[in-house]
């Protein structure tokens, strides 16, 4: 994975963990390959 792809992932993963009105449970490895599994699909 290359570094720009990483850090976006980063950033989701942050945005997502300090969502408040709802409790999410989030691992950041599943998150990783939903997202490229979006970007496979194309």
């Amino acid at each position: 994975m290359n570094t720009k792809s990483d850090n976006l992932v980063e950033l989701i993963f942050k945005k997502l963990k300090s969502y408040k009105a709802k409790e999410i449970f989030l691992e950041k490895d599943n998150l990783k390959e939903f997202i490229f599994s979006l970007f496979k699909d194309k």
